[in-house]
């Protein structure tokens, strides 16, 4: 049995064949000259020339027609029109066999959808399909496209684009070396040198397709998003970014810059990052990460930053495995918490959480003095809450199961070490940051070495441990 479609095909084809393949047919001209030249009819037309091949009507000041290869060459003032279509050229190339037209001088299409102009172009009228080359430039009243080549489908209004695109909508200005726009989807596909001006960023990558109906970015490769507000920076290896929310979300290598005008810039690595930039602006950082601000060197697993919470303080806080670092001092705990206030670390926060498994206790380690470079003041407990004066360490306050080991000193001469342990403690420091005083609130006990026989003792409290692998900028 044959099948109907096997016959239908076929059919359709022929019909499409024999429909493009009708003779041009000269409908009008001033002067008409006719000359035969290798077998072939040539026709010469001057003065108010009209064509018509099927429903496309053509005019020119002159042409010459090629009858028996069904093409012609136009000049002057020509235009070609069909339905709602018109094109415009000083010079063109028709072709009545494949029902297209090509011009080299200078070409402009203009249809109810949008008006193209180039340095040279190709129209296929069967395809509704326009190849425009050199400074092309499609203006429709939602969107302009500039390129140095440009395909365009008028059914459809999809646009190819390579070379210097520019593609430029309400919503946003995409640049990139090549360019698929579909405008009806509202989506761009933006590849090679790609970059993004929205309202309140600019996001640079070497891929990116934009969802211009939902406000949504997705870029790869070498990306990086600039906010325009605040002056913050993120880079990565892939980005989503969401404008109606001011939301994104960098996974990869992900780092942030955020520049301080009155202080120290704010360096954040992570291979997750997610920014919350409506107020208050947050900044959500997973595995792997290291932040880096002035003297504030801090790793983790997972860190929140709060920008701006009250009263121009800022909030960072660390969970997994956090370890701090403030010049010579280091804490390390389950959760440690940072306010930064006017960008100086005001207080720090150290907590052990006991339900967590393998839960330490908060623990500090400072550089007793830079003469003694393997004396460490060390004090250990449950939490513990630290004071800053500009850089330096005011006060440390723990509030239960405080143990302490601190070195004496007369001048810059060593003079032993003390033992010191109790249930709440607050130790005082000088503006060198040397031990002042210590207070113990309850079950307070103490005991003291002498130099002479500081070498009888251990001098680290159980868990010490320094870490020396800070966080470096990269």
């Amino acid at each position: 049995m044959i099948k109907i479609s096997t016959i239908i095909l076929p059919f359709i084809c022929l019909v499409n064949l024999i429909y493009a393949q009708e003779k041009i047919e000269l409908k009008k001209a001033d002067k008409l000259e006719g000359r035969t030249e290798n077998n072939q009819t040539i026709r010469e037309a001057t003065g108010n020339v009209h064509f018509l091949h099927n429903n496309i009507e053509i005019y020119c000041n002159n042409a010459i027609q090629y009858v028996e290869q069904n093409r012609i060459e136009l000049k002057g003032n020509v235009r070609i029109f069909k339905d709602t279509l018109s094109l415009f050229t000083e010079r063109a190339y028709y072709f009545g066999n494949d029902a297209k037209a090509i011009c080299e001088n200078g070409i402009t299409l203009k249809d109810p959808n949008a008006t193209l102009r180039a340095d040279r172009g190709i129209y296929y009228f069967n395809e509704y399909k326009a190849h425009f080359t050199g400074d092309v430039i499609i203006v429709n009243p939602e969107y302009k496209i500039t390129a140095k080549e440009l395909i365009y489908f008028r059914n459809t209004e999809d646009s190819f684009c390579k070379g210097n695109v520019v593609v430029r909508t309400d919503s946003s200005i995409v640049k990139a070396e090549y360019i698929d726009f579909f405008k009806r989807t509202g989506k761009t596909f933006a590849r090679v040198n790609v970059s993004i001006e929205k309202d309140s960023s600019i996001i640079l990558s070497d891929t990116l397709t934009d969802y211009s109906f939902e406000n949504k970015s997705i870029a790869t490769g070498n990306v990086r998003i600039n906010d325009l507000k605040t002056g913050m920076f993120a880079k990565g290896d892939y980005l989503e970014n969401y404008e109606n929310t001011l939301y994104t979300l960098i996974k990869g290598n992900a780092v942030l810059i955020r520049p301080e005008k009155s202080g120290d810039t704010l360096y954040l690595y992570s291979n997750m990052l997610e920014a919350f930039r409506k107020k208050p602006e947050y900044y959500f950082a997973k595995d792997s990460v290291n932040i880096i601000r002035g003297d504030f060197l801090a790793k983790c697993n997972i860190s929140r930053y709060y920008t701006s919470v009250t009263d121009s303080i800022d909030v960072i806080t660390l969970t997994g495995n956090p370890i701090v670092w403030q010049k010579d001092i280091q804490m390390v705990a389950d959760s440690i918490y940072a306010e930064v206030v006017e960008n100086r670390i005001r207080k720090v926060y150290a907590k052990r959480l006991p339900q967590i498994k393998n839960s330490r206790f908060s623990f500090i380690i400072s550089l007793s003095d830079s003469n003694f470079s393997d004396r460490y003041d060390q004090i250990k407990g449950n939490n513990i809450i630290m004071t800053f004066d500009g850089n330096k360490l005011n006060t440390v306050f723990v509030d239960s199961n405080a143990v302490g080991i601190y070195y004496s000193y007369e001048g810059k001469k060593a003079n032993g070490i003390n033992f010191i342990d109790g249930e709440f403690m607050t130790i005082i420091f000088d503006s060198n940051q040397k031990v002042k005083k210590v207070k113990i609130e309850k079950n307070p006990n103490g005991k003291y070495v002498p130099e002479i026989l500081i070498n009888s003792v251990e001098r680290f409290l159980p868990e010490f441990t320094l870490y020396e692998d800070k966080p470096r900028k990269r």
